[in-house]
C-alpha cells in the first residue's frame, strides 16, 4: 500500500456502510467480514425481542463503531494495520470480551498458529452457543419435567418459580 489513504474518507465511508472504510484501505477481507457481521447482527436485532434484541443491537453498535475507528487509524498509519491489534494479549482479551466479533483480529494476526486459531475459534463458538442455548434449555426443562430431576413434581416447581 504505497499510496497514502485519507483518514477522513475512510472514516466517512465506514460510517455510511460498515466495512467500506476497510475496503477503501485495501483490507478487502476485513471489510467484507465486518459488513457480513453487521448485516447478521442487524437481521438478528430485527428477529429477536426483549433483552436479546437490546444485547444484539448493542453488539452491532460496538462492532460498527470499532470498525469506524479501525478504518480511521489504519488510513492514518499509511494503510498499515496497527500492530497492537494483532498482539496475543489484545486478541485474547477481545475474544473473551466480545466473542466471535473478534474473529477478524484472530485470523489476521500473524502471532497465532493455524492450530491456535482453530482452537480459539472452537472455544469461542462453543461458549457463544452455550450463552444462546442455555435460556431455551432451562425454559424447556422447567416446562417438561425438570422437577423430576430435582425431586419434586412440576406443580411444586412451577409454584416455586412463581414465588421466586
Amino acid at each position: 500500500m504505497s499510496v497514502r489513504k485519507s483518514p477522513i474518507t475512510a472514516l466517512v465511508l465506514s460510517v455510511i456502510v460498515p466495512g467500506l472504510g476497510q475496503i477503501f484501505n485495501e483490507e478487502k477481507k476485513k471489510g467484507l467480514v465486518i459488513f457480513a457481521s453487521c448485516l447478521g447482527l442487524a437481521l438478528l436485532t430485527y428477529w429477536f425481542s426483549g433483552f436479546n434484541k437490546f444485547s444484539i443491537a448493542l453488539a452491532l453498535i460496538l462492532l460498527w463503531s470499532s470498525a469506524i475507528v479501525d478504518a480511521f487509524k489504519v488510513a492514518n498509519a499509511s494503510g498499515r494495520p496497527a500492530e497492537f491489534y494483532y498482539r496475543r494479549p489484545y486478541v485474547v482479551a477481545m475474544l473473551l470480551l466480545v466473542g466471535p466479533l473478534a474473529f477478524p483480529l484472530l485470523w489476521q494476526s500473524p502471532q497465532f498458529s493455524r492450530f491456535a486459531r482453530w482452537t480459539w475459534t472452537v472455544i469461542v463458538v462453543t461458549a457463544a452457543l452455550m450463552f444462546v442455548v442455555t435460556p431455551y434449555l432451562m425454559s424447556w426443562l422447567i416446562k417438561h419435567g425438570a422437577g423430576y430431576v430435582i425431586g419434586c413434581n412440576n406443580g411444586d416447581l412451577e409454584n416455586f418459580m412463581r414465588i421466586s
